[in-house]
């Protein structure tokens, strides 16, 4: 197998193993399986579903290489760049839409109107987020996905004037009716933090992270190509593993704890969107890891034809 084979397995094996990490992190923390390492202690058709995960994303990019011989890391990369399009597009619908029906579900139970017409056993419901996460989150997100299908041109680009908005309607409703509610901050951190989450991905894309350029500027390209590949493998992809691992390895961890309780905000009149800002995270680590792949590969086929 010839090194550029070997990239490419590397690349799809890698982003398998991490789509196989969370989806066995939900299956063991929220579905309460055993996991994919207790095979030793005991097989159990739970266990070994879980270790499969693992089995097929070391298993199934020999396959895919092996039917696709004249795949090159180049179009490999453009299509791991559409997948992170697909990811972002899903972030930005889900944000969207999530943020603004749970600020109007918050504003009418905050004044009332959802008692009134729904009942108190409705109102209650709504204000636990035990309920309004899987009930009404949930549907919300895979709305999302079919959204960000469909819809290719919208991105997190609009996030940008989504804050502007929100902040422009926290000034006129504060200074003009003197009104405020705590959902109104919440909507802007919301969308706030999902753009500079969802961003980062572009902002590699385009060059245009903080880079301390003392030398690189002078460098020819192969020996650029150089530099990206030794930080995407060396510090960038391991910074992403990193925020998964310290994040989600068991089920108190940074990421994990407020997503699988749905924790909201100590404000009983804020928004119940706080645990999906600690996805935010995932998504930002997932595209991250994905983007620095996609440098390595190209960063290896400059080096590769510069030789």
């Amino acid at each position: 197998m010839n090194i550029i084979n070997i990239s490419k397995f590397l690349s799809i094996s890698l982003i398998l193993i991490v789509f196989a990490f969370l989806i066995n992190n939900y299956l063991t923390f929220a579905g309460d399986w055993p996991g994919p390492f207790t095979l030793y202690e005991s097989v159990n058709i739970y266990s070994l579903i879980q270790f499969f995960f693992y089995v097929f994303a070391v298993l199934a990019p020999i396959i895919f290489i092996n039917y696709n011989k004249n795949l090159d890391n180049i179009t490999l990369a453009n299509n791991l760049e559409k997948l992170n399009d697909f990811i972002i597009r899903f972030g930005f619908w889900s944000v969207l839409i999530i943020g603004i029906v749970d600020a109007i579900i918050s504003l009418l139970i905050i004044e009332g109107f959802l008692e009134k017409f729904l009942g108190k056993s409705w109102n209650i419901k709504f204000s636990n987020n035990s309920f309004r996460a899987p009930y009404v989150h949930f549907p919300l997100l895979f709305v999302s996905l079919i959204f960000a299908y469909y819809f290719k041109a919208l991105n997190f680009f609009w996030l940008a004037f989504l804050v502007v908005i929100a902040e422009f309607q926290i000034v006129i409703l504060r200074f003009v009716f003197s009104y405020e509610q705590t959902l109104m901050s919440d909507l802007v951190r919301f969308w706030y933090g999902s753009l500079f989450l969802f961003g980062s991905y572009y902002t590699l894309i385009k060059d245009g992270h903080v880079r301390v350029d003392v030398l690189y500027t002078n460098f020819s390209e192969k020996n650029k190509a150089r530099v990206n590949l030794f930080g995407s493998i060396i510090l960038g992809i391991p910074l992403c593993l990193t925020v998964f691992f310290l994040g989600m390895y068991c089920k108190q961890c940074v990421l994990n704890q407020p997503i699988m309780n749905f924790e909201t905000s100590q404000s009983t009149q804020g928004m119940n969107i706080k645990y999906l800002m600690a996805g935010f995270l995932i998504i930002f680590a997932l595209t991250m890891l994905i983007q620095f792949i996609v440098y390595s590969l190209r960063s290896l086929e400059v080096i590769r034809k510069n030789k």
